[in-house]
């Protein structure tokens, strides 16, 4: 409740007067990319536990002429692969799973070869060797939804591309193979599992997971630019079990963001699993979040530690990123693309930390 009144008390909506010089430098950046780019989404970016800005723009639905508030619901994408990483430490920190169990104790029905060579640090790590999509599995995409069953069937007629472990390869399929793990060793859905572990605890009312039954009410739609302006573009959520079906909003992500980061919720343990990266060959990649260097504010050398993920799937776009050092978090969410929304981020970082946008290092720039 602390945190939501924080909110309420240093953020403002749409349409509202920025409230002093970095806001209006925030507000202003963004506005050229609505300009320019066409962005529509939502924005929230705070330092230092203070909302510095928080704003919406362009229209939620293009139809409807129904406009972006902060209080809008966008699919999230990859960001959700996050979460999933982050139930996967919580399931651990309570003895109910191994990140060095080989699949198969939790997954009988997986493929022998696959059950017997990956565990679920391999999974969250993204060093499987399982290919980046379900696509290359599913002849056509049916509009109904997919159930758990029939996406651990598919994932069964798969093939290793290399040794589990020789190197880093981003899949969506280990995230949901760690999604029907966390299934299979809870006795819930997916679902269920995230509102009792983190959307309940967190009080992310308007967080969820979607499927064709339960399209949220504040839910903007999503769109694909054209040559003749924009037009509805969504994918069927429903295959991303565990990997791009949560919705959210910019608030409940900087809930989630403040407990990440906070001392109280995970232990320490989990959060050096979470927060340490590989190299730049080894993605980066710590357990669902990337992990590198970022430039900090004028006249500072050293390099701090940027924890990120974003998502990306038709229709829809999202970045979170935490710069640990400067306690800044920066969350964008859109609902149109194709949209630079990686570069954007990282400019309202630099107005943030009184740069001017566009200067930020080499570091930041590599996947």
């Amino acid at each position: 409740m602390a945190l939501l009144s924080l909110l309420a008390l240093t953020s403002f909506c749409l349409g509202a007067a920025p409230q002093d010089s970095v806001a209006a430098k925030l507000d202003a950046h963004l506005r050229t990319y609505v300009d320019k780019e066409g962005f529509r989404g939502a924005v929230l970016v705070a330092k230092d536990g203070k909302v510095l800005h928080r704003a919406a723009y362009g229209l939620s639905d293009e139809k409807g002429k129904r406009p972006n508030q902060v209080d809008s619901q966008f699919l999230i994408g990859s960001l959700t692969k996050s979460f999933t990483a982050v139930t996967v430490m919580q399931l651990v920190e309570d003895g109910t799973l191994d990140l060095q169990a080989p699949l198969s104790r939790y997954l009988p029905k997986l493929r022998a070869d696959l059950g017997k060579s990956l565990t679920l640090h391999l999974l969250l790590k993204q060093q499987s060797g399982l290919p980046v999509h379900l696509d290359s599995l599913v002849e056509r995409e049916s509009e109904a939804d997919v159930s758990s069953a029939e996406i651990l069937r598919l994932i069964n007629t798969a093939r290793l591309s290399f040794k589990p472990g020789a190197k880093y390869e981003y899949s969506n399929l280990n995230y949901h193979l760690a999604a029907l793990v966390i299934e299979a060793v809870t006795g819930k859905t997916y679902a269920q599992v995230l509102q009792a572990k983190t959307f309940g605890p967190l009080a992310m009312s308007a967080s969820g997971i979607e499927r064709a039954t339960n399209v949220p009410p504040k839910r903007a739609f999503g769109y694909a630019k054209g040559l003749l302006g924009v037009s509805r573009d969504e994918n069927n959520v429903s295959y991303a079990l565990g990997s791009g079906d949560i919705y959210s909003t910019v608030d409940d992500l900087y809930a989630w963001d403040q407990a990440l980061f906070g001392e109280q919720w995970l232990s320490q343990e989990s959060r050096k699993r979470l927060f340490t990266g590989g190299s730049r060959a080894m993605g980066y990649y710590g357990y669902g979040f990337r992990i590198q260097p970022y430039q900090r504010g004028p006249g500072i050398q050293e390099h701090g530690v940027l924890v990120r993920h974003g998502g990306s799937m038709d229709g829809f776009l999202s970045n979170l990123h935490h710069y640990t050092e400067d306690r800044l978090t920066v969350i964008v969410l859109g609902n149109v693309r194709p949209f630079p929304i990686r570069e954007l981020t990282f400019e309202l970082k630099e107005l943030a930390l009184g740069f001017a946008p566009g200067s930020r290092s080499r570091a930041e720039l590599e996947e």
